[in-house]
């Protein structure tokens, strides 16, 4: 028998995933509203139900399977009939070397009792998503018994495509997703979320053409020509999910032909900026107030640079938001509009507006702040500095490895160094890395080789690892931090960029106004936020200690 949404509920407030003064809130609301509460409290709090499914499992001393992770053991399948396994919602799974009988309700004793007499032997007791449950029974007593992970929604030939996009978008958002993959492989439609910067697969039973029509609902609502599909195609549309979730949404769309068929990558765009805080961020207490007092300058130039994904336009609209009043005229160009903010003109660029063209606009406009999505040519760069020139604060992004290299990018699309150097006045490198879950990280003394990675010469250095819970889905991390390489300008620094100084002589004579990437992350891995290997992944080992022996 499933758990009652109260069970899964009450689960949930006991692991510290719902607080009681809000759950009273919600139930009023529900009542009032007329819709589920286990629905209400999901859109509230932005998880997915197999969070619940996972708090009775720990509250109730049961392991909580992966399915993906296990394979059906066809041989104890035949001994249960397949009426109880379909009506009890239970599995006999295996890892290779232990059987195990997933159940949705591990409560219900005497229905497993007299499966594991039914089995001969006593399995130990494993609980999984009751959804994912499902698939998987349906699977194996079809005779498949494929892969299976996180919840999964089941299409068949005469498949709703509007409700089978409409549950993938809503798990993507419930799951705090970023992305959403569909890809079209010989099985079937394959799904994939990329969460905290890791992609995840969300299980959909669809056959090819259930993968074709899908992504052609897709490209229809995105405007895009469903004809072609041997060329790639970019988009987007507004999708709003309903209640008790009851948000709109942009969504940008990329489609690119592959060897089965088409693929499509979604990106889920926040329409709100006002949730946005410096404070947020994840900037170290120095590094926020200098970049507060960068902000506020009344001109100059302040560059954010690092690869696609890496949070620099959050950062950008984090510092504008702090900065947006009603007596100053805030302009930004775009592609696209990422976060709409109010008291902000917001350009999109397109094919008969560039963002060289917009800035020239702009400047007609009596700015006091401009905002250019990204620098990518010397057009653009020759108008931005030179409104940095006359006068006007100037955000932007370039994409460029590290804080210094800003400089020479710069110079290499053809701007002067002496205006580079007169107009600069921060650059920002940033990386984004999985935020340690502070509901169940462990903490444990650091290797010898960590402390000589932190530059910690103290033998009882402790560092955090990751375990897994309820809150943060068995991952041991729970929402990503940016990690900030920083590059403060001042008159000296100044001087040797209108010089045409290199980026070697640029890192030595910038002194305490450089801080390495690789330094923040060990400061953040000391204070338990994240780990050496997330720091690892995204940093080079680099030190202003290491900078002055070379």
């Amino acid at each position: 028998m499933a758990l009652t949404d109260e069970q899964l509920i009450d689960a949930g407030m006991r692991s510290g995933l719902i607080e009681r003064p809000v759950l009273e809130g919600l139930r009023l609301e529900a009542r009032r509203q007329r819709l589920p509460l286990l629905g209400m409290v999901q859109a509230r709090y932005r998880f997915p139900v197999s969070a619940l499914y996972r708090a009775v499992a720990e509250q109730r001393g049961v392991a909580y399977v992966d399915l993906n992770a296990l394979t059906v053991d066809t041989a104890l399948l035949k001994k249960i009939p397949a009426s109880l396994v379909r009506r009890k919602q239970l599995l006999p799974v295996t890892d290779g070397e232990q059987a195990l009988l997933a159940v949705a309700d591990p409560g219900d004793r005497g229905t497993i009792d007299s499966i594991q007499r039914l089995l001969g032997k006593p399995l130990p007791l494993a609980m999984a998503d009751l959804t994912v449950l499902q698939l998987k029974i349906a699977q194996a007593l079809a005779g498949k018994g494929g892969p299976a992970d996180g919840e999964a929604v089941s299409a068949g030939n005469e498949t709703d495509l509007v409700a089978l996009l409409d549950t993938i978008i809503r798990e993507a958002y419930l799951n705090r997703a970023s992305d959403i993959h569909l890809l079209t492989e010989a099985a079937g439609l394959r799904v994939r979320l990329r969460v905290d910067g890791r992609l995840r697969d969300y299980p959909v039973e669809a056959d090819a053409s259930v993968a074709a029509a899908l992504i052609s609902r897709v490209k229809v609502l995105s405007g895009l020509d469903i004809a072609e599909q041997r060329q790639p195609q970019d988009g987007g549309f507004s999708y709003h999910l309903s209640p008790p979730i009851d948000k709109e949404f942009n969504i940008r769309v990329a489609t690119a032909p592959t060897r089965l068929g088409e693929r499509i990558t979604m990106r889920l765009l926040g329409q709100e900026a006002s949730g946005l805080t410096l404070t947020d961020l994840g900037m170290m207490d120095d590094d926020l107030r200098r970049f507060r007092q960068a902000i506020h300058r009344p001109y100059g130039m302040i560059l954010l640079t690092g690869p696609t994904g890496s949070g620099k336009s959050t950062t950008l609209f984090a510092a504008l938001q702090e900065i947006n009043r009603p007596d100053i005229n805030i302009m930004t160009v775009e592609n696209p509009i990422e976060y709409v903010m109010d008291g902000v003109s917001q350009v999109q660029t397109g094919p008969k507006i560039s963002f060289a063209d917009a800035l020239r606009s702009f400047l007609r406009h009596d700015p006091d702040v401009l905002m250019v999505g990204e620098i990518r040519d010397h057009e653009t760069a020759d108008v931005a500095v030179k409104a940095a020139m006359t006068g006007h604060m100037v955000f932007s992004t370039l994409h460029t490895n590290n804080a210094v290299s800003a400089v020479t990018r710069l110079i290499d699309i053809g701007c002067e160094p002496f205006l580079i150097g007169s107009t600069m006045t921060a650059v920002i490198a940033q990386r984004l890395v999985r935020r340690l879950c502070a509901h169940c990280r462990r903490p444990r003394p650091a290797s010898q080789d960590e402390r000589l990675e932190l530059g910690a010469a103290d033998e009882s250095v402790e560092i955090y690892e990751p375990v897994g819970c309820a809150v943060c889905q068995g991952t041991g991390f729970r929402g990503r931090l940016g990690l900030f390489e920083t590059l403060w300008f001042d008159e000296k620094l100044a001087r040797m960029v209108a010089r045409g100084a290199d980026e070697e002589a640029l890192e030595a004579g910038a002194g305490e106004r450089l801080r390495f990437m690789w330094e923040d992350g060990c400061r953040k891995v000391r204070l338990g936020l994240t780990t050496l290997d997330e720091v690892r992944d995204v940093a080079v080992y680099k030190t202003r200690e290491l900078l002055e022996l070379n």
